[in-house]
């Protein structure tokens, strides 16, 4: 073999040892998403809602349009996701993994039979791998003097009468409503079919036309989902056996 060529044979061995050891130091670990490469060792979430997974339920959409404002006529769908997908926006911040069971106008079920049924059932689905449940809504009442946020929880549930009074207070706090209510309990599906900590947050009354004209301005529905991640932030922060 001539002197040129064992020149380039020792010049092919030496690249393929370089590639060897770029690869063995430069692993890849695959998106759980996408399969695309993505570098090992990519930090966990940071902050503290970090190991937190939340699911938003911003409440009906599509055909349901909810409870309408009293003079504006808007539907409460759109209040409910524009709400909830602020507070996505600001759970994601501080660490918290967060799923919404809509992020568009849509129903969650197809027409036909026990349709309304099958809707909220599909909400419920959607939390099956979260820590807590939290479903936004917008309120209305015969009375038009009533106003004000109210969150609800399950008839004994601890860890959502704990949720829905921190979240109770953080609202109640932020926004220093005319009449500072209590968290109460409910009887809605979407809370009695959850074993995990599940809240149902009314923001305010859309029957009261003060309370309708805050809702419709954007400051004060970012307000709104600021109160609830300080609220959620602070449930998080208790003590773990709270949190079953």
């Amino acid at each position: 073999m001539g002197k040129t060529r064992k020149w380039k044979w020792g010049l092919f061995f030496a690249l393929c040892l370089l590639i060897t050891a770029a690869v063995l130091n430069n692993p890849v670990t695959k998106s759980p998403i996408d399969g695309a490469p993505e570098p090992a060792g990519t930090p966990a979430p940071q902050g503290p809602l970090a190991g937190c997974a939340v699911c938003l339920d911003p409440g009906h959409g599509g055909y349901d349009g909810g409870a309408y404002g009293r003079d504006s006529g808007t539907p409460e769908k759109e209040l409910n996701l524009d709400v909830a997908l602020r507070l996505a926006g600001l759970l994601r911040e501080r660490g918290a993994a967060v799923t919404l069971t809509r992020e568009t106008d849509t129903a969650l079920a197809d027409a036909g039979e026990n349709r309304k049924r099958r809707d909220l059932q599909a909400r419920v689905d959607a939390a099956a791998s979260a820590d807590l449940f939290l479903s936004i809504h917008m309120n209305e009442y015969r009375t038009r003097s009533q106003s004000g946020p109210q969150v609800f929880y399950r008839k004994g549930q601890e860890g959502s009468r704990l949720l829905a009074g921190v979240l109770q207070q953080s609202l109640n706090a932020a926004l220093s409503p005319a009449r500072p209510r209590s968290a109460q309990t409910g009887d809605y599906y979407v809370l009695r079919q959850l074993a995990i900590p599940a809240v149902l947050v009314e923001c305010g009354f859309l029957s009261n036309a003060a309370e309708e004209q805050k809702m419709l301005d954007p400051d004060y529905r970012q307000r709104l989902a600021q109160a609830i991640a300080d609220g959620v932030e602070e449930y998080w922060a208790l003590a773990p056996e709270h949190k079953q």
